[in-house]
């Protein structure tokens, strides 16, 4: 398992699902008495990224939704190694930076898909690091990302870190706020004219806190304010009083947008902070309630503490309810028990908060390594896997 702080997100090669939908009007029904046909240049399509035949690279294609058959007259294009993507709020545009290998993700460009024609522009925008997040402005003439620092050993990489921009028009980039150069984003997020990250400052000595991190950029000015979450761990941590090693912690990030919020779930304790983003203010962090008896609450304890580990690593994910009134957690451990051992999973519960006044809702035996809510709001979908506690993950 890596240790380093700057490991990042490093995508593999696989097949993925663009969910972009290529023009205004919606493809009727298929009917019985009506065959359908194949979606036309004015008709929904979905965008379908998998491994082409080298099985070096990826390749999007444009499909019929409902069979997942190629759109007649449109060629396959290359989506590189690996790619972040996003659709503009008209559903016409999908920008991607697509990355031509995975070692390091040097010699990123960004690319512009025109969807109704099913064309591709390269612009002149380049990248040395993976960009996770790509974000366009609500009237799509604006692309955003946030660069990060350079990684350790390799100070020549993206010496400029910050907010960027990125006008469709004039086909040029600028940047917009300068970020630290050990900041590392986890997460961020685009509230009207604010972006708001979340991450933590790498390097420096490794010690019992490490704290979760937001900066909020507004677009317009380019002025920055900081926010610590004290009590929110995040990067690398060890408790000198603990014999455990160096343990990785990421905590849950979950945007409530229509109420301009985030809320920031630490990986080992139940406490939640929420960041109003209009006003840059944070309340907390705040326990989570219990729901669970007292009976349980004692045993937690005075049950017995884990064996030293070698190196452990918790992740956390979260998401809020439509309505803004429950927000969703869930995670998993793994635990290295020695250097030459495979890692033992212990699944973390998913638990129902309510947001006003972080009580518990509910829990459930079940863990996650993301969370979504399907766009009525009535269901939750959980990505999980088998994860027998104590047992070697795969």
């Amino acid at each position: 398992m890596a240790t380093s702080d700057r490991s990042g997100p490093r995508v593999l090669l696989g097949a993925a699902l663009v969910l972009a939908l290529a023009a205004c009007a919606p493809m009727p029904p298929a009917t019985p008495d009506r065959p359908s046909s194949a979606p036309s240049v004015t008709s929904s399509a979905l965008v379908l990224v998998d491994v082409d035949g080298s099985g070096m690279g990826l390749r999007g294609r444009l499909v019929d939704p409902r069979t997942l058959s190629d759109v007649a007259g449109k060629p396959v294009l290359s989506f590189g190694h690996n790619y972040t993507a996003v659709t503009a709020p008209d559903g016409r545009t999908l920008a991607a930076v697509l990355w031509p290998g995975g070692s390091a993700n040097r010699g990123g460009v960004l690319h512009l898909f025109d969807l109704a024609s099913w064309t591709d522009r390269a612009t002149a925008v380049t990248f040395d690091d993976h960009v996770s997040q790509l974000f366009f402005a609500p009237d799509g003439r604006q692309l955003y990302w946030v660069r990060p620092g350079p990684m350790a050993g390799e100070p020549m990489m993206n010496p400029d870190p910050g907010v960027y921009r990125y006008d469709l028009a004039s086909d040029s980039q600028s940047r917009v706020a300068e970020l630290p150069a050990a900041f590392l984003p986890l997460s961020a997020a685009l509230a009207g004219e604010r972006l708001a990250i979340v991450g933590w400052t790498t390097g420096g000595k490794i010690g019992p806190s490490r704290n979760t991190e937001v900066y909020v950029v507004d677009l317009r000015g380019g002025t920055v304010v900081k926010r610590e979450l004290a009590g929110v761990r995040a990067g690398q941590v060890q408790d000198l009083a603990a014999f455990d090693d160096v343990r990785n912690v990421m905590p849950a990030v979950a945007w409530d947008l229509p109420r301009s919020r985030a809320f920031v779930v630490d990986a080992e304790q139940d406490r939640v902070a929420i960041v109003d983003l209009a006003s840059a203010t944070v309340r907390g962090p705040t326990a989570i309630r219990p729901r669970r008896s007292l009976v349980d609450r004692i045993l937690d304890l005075i049950s017995t503490p884990a064996a030293a580990k070698a190196q452990a690593s918790t992740q956390r994910v979260a998401v809020v309810s439509a309505d803004g009134r429950r927000l969703y957690v869930s995670g998993l451990r793994i635990d290295l028990p020695s250097a030459d051992r495979e890692g033992n999973v212990t699944p973390l519960d998913l638990l129902a908060v309510d947001t006003m006044d972080l009580a518990e809702i509910g829990r459930m035996d079940v863990a996650g390594t993301d969370l979504a809510l399907t766009h009525d709001g009535q269901r939750l979908l959980i990505l999980t896997n088998r994860f027998p506690t104590g047992q070697p993950s795969t």
